[in-house]
């Protein structure tokens, strides 16, 4: 790659859009400044990096930790529209298949200054942590199921679907990075249930089992043979044995270690003499998620053994304890600690295996203006089977400091209700009169893109200022404006929350047509509704409160699949045709908020549309005729049509399709 100085540097990251927009086929004229061979290579991490890859057992998500490391070069300030970081994410079960792509999800960056923190240190690089909710393949616990993942980062480019080796996009700017992670396991209530270590289930609805949890002297024969310390296995009883002031409990602490030839003040010696051990375990990135609000401490498995029990057993925790420090009195504030529950697993991958902690955290009062960009020091601890109980290190584990960065603060007026989201996209990229979503709307909890003009189906979410209300109550209005017909939401509300290292599932019940706002480990995702109104027409969605202050927003329903069909001549009679024939037919699309329609033959022969009516582009409604020149070397093939739809859908994804297919057998 061609060295640049700072200037040039700069100037590069300008030029980028330009040279992204044109494509780099045949490099057209362009007028840059910057050598066209740069922006060929790829994987500059001047500005942006990947810092940890990991897995989060609990939430079921991969995570990565995006590094920004300077104070411009991101398309704007906090208050204008910035840039995005994409990160894309591939799994690999080791299975033969390789790497299967898993989805992306996007980082809005801008130019944030850099400041001193109050140690008089620079506030770069700030840590960003993504999170991708998936959908893994399971295994029992007998086999560990412990495939690689791999993030690939670039800046203002998504990565192609499908390009785990980084070939057919651009990736100028950006980086790469592969570990090892765990799936957790299968447990189930029936001990006899036949086990095929291949089984695997990915949404398996039965109860799991509470695992067997292995005692001290279990333990100790286990780990003699391989050579795992007494201070490590008997953590627990050692701290135990410290902290009491019980000569009974010290007494029955040193019996038990003598029943196997150990000695408890020795062990106690030697783990006086620990202070952050990263042997078995280490921390190495902490950050926070922008889109949904949580702090993150990714940390790595060293060893196969000393996790008290294998993947069929309780084994320990990982315990990570999160401190962020106020910027004016430079007073730390104790977030909270969470866990992740960690085993034997023998043998371990070369590398070790990358867990990441998750703490959705509620940042509400510590945000600012986006004249008044907020970036705060955070502090992690990890501790291994003990939480942590101060700012420091135990004996198993370390600390790792960082740089958050925050969103701009939500102004609310008085007592207001204040709406954030419906139906998963930001109100202010929703048009207030006619309830599409302007151009360039993205979902907001992981900032990927929707078509333009899009309606809404299914499900809608709807999100709003909350935990600061906590107790208050609420109503949810709805009303057709087609119709001018009103109702009240009063089905029972459910959350997700957050408790003691676990993911919950409040149910809020209505009293009479009234919700309940409720504090932010019981909604850790600010929803204040969530219904299904199974209309085309556009309906308004009213927050109100007893004093009369209310918000609002207007959506375009879409309920209606889009619809289409296709036929060939001869009343769809294909067994006659010959090798290199010409097929005919033809075919209708019809969707209200069409995006696009494509015919698909594959090696079928040579697709001609011929004509008039809908185009590739899409419009509503129309039909067309088609011709296909078939191979003389094919026996058979299938002609594929496919519509979709700009609705998005149940508040999470975009594009609902219809297909048409025609197998046909030539002589």
């Amino acid at each position: 790659m061609p060295r640049l100085n700072e200037k040039q540097l700069m100037v590069a990251r300008q030029e980028y859009n330009s040279y992204l927009a044109v494509g780099n086929v045949g490099f057209p004229k362009l007028n840059l400044n910057t050598p066209l061979d740069f922006f060929k290579k790829k994987g500059n991490t001047t500005f942006e990096s990947l810092g940890c890859v990991g897995y989060n057992p609990e939430f079921e998500e991969l995570t990565a930790t995006v590094k920004i490391k300077r104070a411009t070069g991101y398309s704007g300030n906090l208050c204008s529209k910035g840039s995005y970081e994409y990160v894309r994410f591939y799994l690999d079960y080791q299975d033969g298949n390789g790497w299967e792509d898993m989805g992306y999800v996007a980082l809005n960056v801008h130019d944030i200054p850099t400041q001193k923190d109050c140690s008089q240190k620079s506030e770069k690089p700030i840590d960003y942590v993504v999170r991708l909710k998936i959908d893994p393949k399971q295994l029992f616990c007998n086999k560990a199921n412990l495939p690689k993942v791999k993030a690939i980062l670039s800046w203002n480019s998504i990565p192609p679907a499908n390009d785990p080796n980084q070939v057919a996009g651009n990736y100028s700017w950006g980086d790469a990075k592969v570990e090892n992670i765990q799936i957790k396991p299968i447990k189930l209530f029936f001990p006899t249930f036949p086990v095929a270590t291949n089984f695997t289930l990915s949404s398996l609805s039965k109860k799991r089992a509470i695992p067997k949890k292995v005692d001290f002297l279990e333990l100790a024969d286990t780990y003699k043979k391989e050579k795992i310390e007494p201070h490590r296995f008997g953590y627990k009883l050692l701290k135990e044995a410290q902290s009491t002031t019980s000569n009974a409990i010290v007494k029955n602490i040193t019996n038990l270690f003598a029943s196997k030839n150990l000695s408890l003040a020795e062990s106690l010696a030697n783990l006086n003499k620990l202070n952050c051990n990263t042997t078995y375990e280490e921390l190495l990135c902490v950050g926070a998620d922008y889109n949904q609000e949580a702090l993150v401490g990714t940390f790595k498995v060293k060893k196969p053994s000393g996790y008290s029990g294998n993947l069929c057993n309780k084994g320990s925790k990982e315990y990570v304890s999160f401190w962020i420090q106020e910027e004016r009195s430079c007073k730390w504030i104790h977030a909270g600690t969470t866990f992740v529950e960690v085993h034997d697993i023998n043998p371990l991958p070369k590398g070790g295996l990358t867990y990441s902690a998750v703490l959705p955290y509620d940042f509400s009062k510590l945000k600012k203006r986006c004249t008044k960009p907020q970036v705060l020091k955070v502090r992690a601890i990890l501790s291994w089977n003990t939480p942590p109980t101060g700012m420091d290190c135990s004996n198993w584990g370390n600390v790792v400091e960082s740089y958050i960065q925050l969103k701009p603060r939500v102004v609310v007026i008085g007592n207001a209700p204040k709406l954030i989201t419906v139906g998963g996209i930001s109100t202010d990229n929703i048009n207030p009169v006619t309830g599409l979503t302007v151009p360039g709307a993205k979902f907001e909890f992981n900032q990927i893109g929707t078509f333009n003009n899009s309606p809404f189906r299914g499900v809608i979410v709807v999100q709003g200022v909350s935990a600061p209300y906590a107790g208050q109550k609420y109503k949810v209005k709805i009303t057709n404006l087609a119709t001018n017909g009103s109702y009240y939401l009063n089905d029972d509300l459910k959350l997700v929350g957050f408790s003691g290292g676990s993911v919950t599932h409040p149910v809020v019940s209505a009293v009479g047509d009234e919700y309940t706002y409720q504090p932010y480990n019981n909604n850790i995702g600010s929803i204040l509704a969530r219904f299904s109104p199974g209309t085309n027409d556009r309906i308004r969605v009213t927050i109100e409160h007893a004093n009369g202050a209310s918000d609002s927003q207007i959506i375009q329903m879409d309920s209606t699949l889009p619809k289409v069909t296709m036929s060939i001549d001869d009343g769809g009679n294909c067994t006659h045709y010959n090798q290199g024939d010409t097929i005919k037919g033809e075919f209708t699309v019809a969707d209200n908020y069409l995006e696009n329609y494509a015919i698909t033959i594959g090696t079928l022969g040579t697709y001609t549309r011929i004509g008039t009516g809908l185009d590739q582009s899409g419009t509503n409604t129309g039909a067309g005729k088609f011709e296909i020149q078939t191979n003389p070397n094919v026996n058979c093939g299938s002609i594929h049509l496919r519509a979709t739809q700009k609705a998005i859908l149940n508040s999470v994804t975009k594009g609902t399709r219809d297909d048409a297919h025609i197998t046909v057998c030539l002589k």
